[in-house]
């Protein structure tokens, strides 16, 4: 009988961040997001019912696609500042690079220094040729953002849950992806 290979849980080192899988079986995603005292979830409701789904779907994916979120914390501290990483829900058209960030990380460029780490991941140790990221028009920090990352805008994506989002394309620094990219404008 053959048997799965175990999972890989990586582990993603920036110069200021540390971004781990949060379906590793030594990270405790309860003390980092369900306990008394941690900071506000991103989709923090008014029940803590609706927060442990989230963090479900989030360790979920990891196991249903071999990849997911990350779980960042700064390196100097061990502080949960956020969630940045691959997410491929059915209904998306490809997998997609988001972020989102924990109140009071804003505004630190932890969402560029992470998403470019898990860009290096995905096109380096994954051998991703590209992803997309999916951004409101309404939301210029994100646009902002994937500015930033040399994204390159390529038309709108509309879900009946999400509603018009701009897909933005990323692709691998390399000589071909630059070459891509410039076909894509």
């Amino acid at each position: 009988m053959m048997r799965p290979a175990p999972m890989a849980y990586p582990e993603i080192l920036t110069e200021r961040l540390r971004l781990v899988c949060p379906a590793a079986p030594d990270f405790d995603a309860t003390a980092a997001y369900l306990m008394a005292g941690a900071r506000p979830f991103v989709d923090q409701y008014p029940d803590e019912e609706a927060v442990w789904w989230s963090i479900a779907t989030i360790i979920g994916h990891w196991h249903l696609r071999g990849y997911g979120h990350f779980a960042v914390s700064e390196k100097a501290t061990g502080l949960h500042v956020g969630l940045v990483g691959p997410w491929f829900p059915k209904g998306w058209p490809e997998p997609e690079l988001s972020w989102q960030l924990l109140e009071g990380a804003e505004g630190k460029g932890y969402a560029t220094e992470a998403a470019r780490g898990v860009l290096d991941w995905l096109f380096r140790e994954r051998g991703w040729a590209s992803c997309i990221s999916l951004v409101d028009e309404e939301n210029p920090r994100s646009t902002a953002l994937v500015t930033r990352l040399g994204a390159r805008s390529e038309g709108i994506f509309d879900h009946k849950m999400t509603g018009e989002m701009r897909i933005w394309r990323h692709l691998p620094k390399t000589q071909a992806g630059r070459k891509l990219l410039e076909g894509l404008a």
